[in-house]
């Protein structure tokens, strides 16, 4: 993870502004949603330089705009957008989680003479927009500054679905400016795909289902947004004034395919089901219906491994150890999941990656060990280390004394934490460390290791990858502990014995994912070929439409 020094200007405030291709989709869409209305009254919460505001006055729904208050944090772009407004209205220069802001009794602000709904538990939440349209911020949690997390805290408690601290700044800049639309106001927003996916864009999602109609997701083709990493789409509808309970239809389309309807259930983890096509979908369906088919989580047991704050300084290779002097408190270390090409790691392989200069070693200076401090050669490695400001950074910061790693441990399984192609799990037959970079795991009772390791590559467990995992930058797969918990997976009897085939199958580069749907298929567990086949179709497929973001 980067740090805040590490990051431009630009991602730090969420400075990548729309295209005016996509304004004029957005407009498009909430045109269709608004009917025949004017006299609108129009919300834009995260203005930039003006690009919706620009967007709208050559819009035929500009002509039918009455008034507009825009909001912009940064006082230059701000100045750039107030420049664009051909409207009554504002530009204010605040953060639109601090806006509308409270008068006498805590009410937010409002139009005048407005009839309001509130959309939280207790009807507190007034609302009157007829239009709100934008482009939320995309600013990863940890760049969100202490203002804003109180206040989109606070907005969550007041709609009734909590805003944890890694909610991305977008989700509760569109949730608290959806809020803020009257019943029947429509809304169109670039968000990320990121909405489809991820635990701290459930909230979101929910509120979605239960408080808007006509809700639809277009998405917008890779590379249609400069500057964002991240796939897009235009999320739009219209607010509804009273909640909805139960499943709600959420209208796709994609450019160059016909629209379809996915049935979202407020329940559902994710919404990356609605991207499978029909075969997929049923096969789908079919698979998590078997007696045979079990959730990861109930047979072992994957966590975040080893936290050290500054994996570089703690991961040495055997010069740097003795050339410090570092051989009492060095241990083991797999560095990064691309050093074990198979299913299985073991002494020899540990010991070859020493020798070719690898970070193979892991600095463990634990609490009954030598102190470093002590000795000239460690000592001196350490105060490199506060040098360059390690004590300070936070997760070293907390510690007393800084260099003292906690919860140092190895798992029997080893599973990268990012992919690219699928998700990989490597038996730990050399009882190495691993730091955050790889999740370690164990069966959560006795039983055979060689088995879970050898049944886990198949289509159905590498499609719940795609639907439960989130894809950022250049298409890398991700998944955290809570989505590995929730994959199907088939411990098929026997199959430690395919282990061996397959580990040398995966470090000549084969195929596994097919190598072990070919085993599964025989193995009489109720997944034979031809739906292993369609679940992996389906698996590819989402595969390529994650890459294609590369």
């Amino acid at each position: 993870m980067k740090t805040r020094a590490e990051v431009s200007a630009e991602k730090l405030r969420g400075g990548f502004y729309t295209p005016p291709a996509l304004v004029a989709r957005c407009l498009d869409v909430a045109a269709g949603l608004l009917g025949g209305r004017s006299g609108l009254r129009v919300l834009e919460p995260s203005a930039g330089d003006g690009a919706f505001l620009r967007g709208l006055a050559g819009h035929p729904l500009g002509g039918r705009v009455a008034a507009v208050t825009a909001i912009e944090p940064d006082a230059s772009e701000a100045a750039a957008a107030r420049a664009a407004l051909a409207w009554p209205g504002e530009v204010r220069v605040e953060s639109a989680l601090a806006w509308p802001g409270e008068v006498g009794g805590g009410r937010p602000r409002a139009w005048p003479g407005d009839a309001r709904v509130g959309s939280g538990p207790a009807g507190t939440a007034p609302a009157g927009y007829d239009l709100a349209v934008g482009n939320p911020p995309f600013v990863r949690y940890q760049f969100i500054g202490p203002a804003d997390r109180q206040a989109a805290l606070a907005l969550g408690e007041r709609l009734g679905e909590p805003l944890g601290g890694v909610a991305n700044l977008w989700i509760p800049v569109l949730l608290a400016a959806l809020d803020q639309l009257a019943p029947g106001g429509a809304f169109a927003f670039v968000v990320p795909a990121e909405l489809f996916t991820g635990v701290s864009a459930g909230s979101a999602r929910r509120w979605l289902l239960a408080w808007t109609d006509e809700l639809s997701a277009e998405l917008v083709p890779p590379g249609a947004f400069a500057g964002a990493l991240q796939e897009v789409v235009v999320l739009a509808g219209r607010r509804r004034a009273t909640p909805r309970l139960g499943p709600a239809a959420l209208a796709m389309r994609e450019p160059g395919a016909a629209p379809w309807t996915w049935p979202a259930d407020p329940a559902a983890p994710t919404w990356m089901p609605a991207l499978l096509s029909a075969d997929a979908a049923g096969a789908w369906a079919e698979a998590l219906a078997l007696p045979a088919v079990r959730r990861l989580g109930d047979v072992a047991r994957f966590e975040v491994a080893i936290v050290t704050g500054a994996n570089g300084f703690f991961s040495v290779d055997d010069a740097q150890v003795a050339a410090h002097g570092l051989g009492a408190w060095a241990r083991p270390l797999l560095p990064r999941i691309r050093h074990a090409p198979g299913l299985r790691f073991d002494a020899a392989e540990h010991a070859a990656l020493a020798a070719g200069g690898g970070p193979a070693r892991l600095l463990h200076f634990a609490a009954g060990e030598p102190d470093p401090r002590a000795f000239a050669g460690p000592a001196a490695y350490l105060a490199a280390g506060e040098a360059a400001g390690l004590p300070a950074r936070h997760k070293c910061g907390i510690r007393e004394p800084w260099f003292r790693v906690p919860h140092v441990r190895a798992g029997r399984f080893m599973l990268s934490k990012r992919c690219h192609l699928h998700p990989r799990v490597v038996l730990n037959e050399a009882g190495v460390l691993t730091t955050d970079t790889i999740y370690r795991g164990a069966l959560r009772a006795a039983g055979d290791e060689g088995a879970f390791v050898a049944s886990f590559h198949n289509g159905l467990t590498m499609l719940a990858a795609e639907l439960g995992g989130r894809s950022f930058g250049g298409g890398v797969l991700e998944l955290v502990p809570s989505e590995i918990a929730r994959l199907p997976v088939v411990l098929a009897p026997g199959a430690g014995g395919w282990l061996d085939g397959l580990d040398a199958l995966a470090r000549a580069g084969g195929d596994l994912v097919a190598a072990t749907d070919a085993r599964l298929a025989q193995a009489g567990v109720g997944l034979d070929a031809a739906l292993l086949d369609r679940l992996r179709a389906g698996a590819t497929a989402m595969r390529g439409r994650r890459l294609a973001r590369g």
